[in-house]
């Protein structure tokens, strides 16, 4: 009988048994689905789902009437823009290791802010949480994170949550789960605030990824800036033509 398992737990399973060498044949073809919900002892359901996640991830694609394949250029050290359960469970399902070294909050006015989105108007009297966090990979120094989220929408953050992941702690509360984020990726200078925690130089080169988390509604939830270490920032997407 099939047992109940999250779609992420197999996702991760999965992935697991791909880098040991499991699973796939020489031509790198998975075994068909009702193999894998037997391997897995999942419904079918939930074998889709993981199947359709790992698509979206870039780490499998279809080939109609054939099967399901491994891609070759996946790699372990970089993150998929594809991917939407949030930073910490996109490295994590890698087995690295995404720490909170530092963390400070507060609540600021629209004015202080260092930056706004140019597509949202403000009224000067809105409240921003400011939060930055210094997270390490693997220990070593990897990103400093620098969010506003909207005191509005998202009235408070406990402490606690600055030491997990953010976005699981909006998912989990009804009234912020996120509908979408829109993307930029630029490079600049490291912001000095940066800099000891890197233990790089002022005006290092920085590569930044801007977010604007949206709620299903179209509501701005949150914004921010993750500048990472560019020795071990690494990005990857997929682009699907067919």
């Amino acid at each position: 009988m099939p047992i109940k398992m999250d779609t992420e737990v197999l996702v991760k399973k999965i992935i697991e048994e791909i880098q040991m060498g499991k699973l796939v044949d020489n031509d790198r073809k998975l075994p068909p689905e009702p193999g894998l919900m037997e391997h897995y002892q999942v419904t079918r359901y939930t074998l889709r789902q993981a199947l359709k996640q790992l698509s979206e991830m870039g780490y499998t694609y279809q080939v109609h009437g054939v099967g399901t394949f491994v891609r070759q250029q996946q790699t372990n050290d970089s993150i998929s823009l594809e991917y939407n359960k949030g930073l910490s469970a996109e490295l994590a399902r890698n087995g690295r290791k995404l720490t909170t070294e530092i963390a400070h909050k507060k609540i600021i006015s629209v004015s202080e802010a260092e930056f706004l989105p140019e597509t949202t108007h403000f009224d000067k009297d809105d409240k921003l949480i400011e939060i930055r966090r210094f997270r390490s990979l693997d220990d070593k120094p990897y990103v400093m994170e620098h969010s506003y989220y909207l005191q509005s929408v998202m009235a408070e953050i406990p402490d606690e949550a600055l030491y997990g992941s953010l976005f699981q702690y909006c998912e989990q509360e009804r009234k912020t789960q996120i509908g979408f984020i829109d993307q930029t990726i630029m490079s600049e200078n490291l912001p000095e605030a940066a800099t000891e925690f890197m233990g790089m130089p002022a005006k290092s080169p920085c590569l930044v990824v801007q977010d604007e988390s949206y709620l299903s509604n179209g509501q701005l939830l949150a914004f921010s800036r993750q500048y990472y270490n560019y020795k071990l920032g690494k990005l990857f997407m997929v682009k699907k033509i067919h």
